[in-house]
């Protein structure tokens, strides 16, 4: 039987095949990933109907602008009902701080008449006790008129809360419910896409990782552009994205990859294309 021999040709491929394997594993740069932003999900303070969207998804929108109203009906109610028992609580603050005035000085005058032996001891200790009675009523309502506040704040706050607003400049990504819905409570009723900070989603392979720590430079290249960027790696993960190292072999354990953030440093980022293709090179790994 003959022995069957490969061409040269498929060998020498297969060859060329080998040894640009081997070099991706040993040097693995540029890393490839995504472009990506700070994602804001703004909530729904309260289980109330939406009554006004003010905006489109990929409208851009300024810090504190207007996104979507939640009808505030009831919660102005309940904000004038916590308002009204704040206020009666201050009418018996007031009161109750009269009533001690006076029985401060109803004290301070008994205590003169007894020194003058013109009032008895069993009387100072009347007004006495009287006295330690009103300042404990001022206590109690000066607890009643704090308690009352704190419920106006929060009932302000709620109200404040009911009229959505972006943080910070952005582009909406996402209005994930219509006019007159009602959404639940902490629902998130719209996502925003930070608009001025951006950065490069990479996953880094194990042999890289120790060499790599935060505030290293790196250039950012955006797939279709010949235009670079500069970078700076910011975060990058302490926890392999995939399988645990010590469940690996040590062939194994090259795959692994930690999960990196490149931002863009000193680069009006507001019209990067987001999800865009990204490579990102670290000059420094190359030395």
């Amino acid at each position: 039987m003959k022995r069957r021999v490969l061409p040269i040709r498929i060998l020498t491929a297969a060859l060329t095949v080998l040894m640009l394997s081997d070099c991706s594993r040993t040097n693995p740069l540029p890393l490839v990933g995504t472009l990506e932003r700070d994602r804001m999900d703004l909530v729904a303070e309260a289980q109330e109907p939406i009554v006004r969207i003010n905006v489109q998804e990929g409208d851009r929108v300024h810090a504190g602008q207007v996104i979507l109203q939640l009808d505030d009906r009831r919660q102005r109610t309940l904000l004038a009902e916590a308002r009204a028992i704040r206020d009666q609580a201050k009418a018996r603050l007031a009161a109750a701080q009269a009533m001690l005035t006076q029985a401060r000085k109803d004290f301070t005058r008994t205590a003169v008449l007894v020194r003058r032996r013109v009032r008895s001891e069993a009387e100072l200790d009347r007004v006495r006790a009287t006295f330690d009675s009103r300042r404990a009523d001022v206590a109690a309502a000066e607890a009643a008129r704090a308690e009352a506040q704190a419920a106006v704040a929060g009932a302000e706050l709620t109200l404040h809360r009911l009229t959505v607003r972006a943080p910070r400049a952005a582009t909406v990504d996402a209005l994930p419910f219509h006019l007159g819905e009602r959404p639940p409570a902490h629902a998130v009723v719209a996502v925003l896409l930070d608009a001025k900070s951006a950065y490069a989603r990479v996953y880094v392979p194990e042999p890289l990782r120790a060499r790599m720590r935060p505030g290293m430079p790196a250039v950012i290249r955006i797939d279709g552009s010949a235009r670079s960027y500069p970078g700076t790696l910011r975060f990058i993960s302490a926890d392999a994205a995939f399988t645990p190292y010590y469940a690996l072999t040590e062939r194994d354990r090259s795959r692994l990859a930690y999960l990196a953030k490149v931002y863009f440093v000193g680069v009006d980022a507001a019209n990067l294309p987001t999800g865009a293709p990204v490579s990102v090179d670290f000059p420094s790994l190359h030395r």
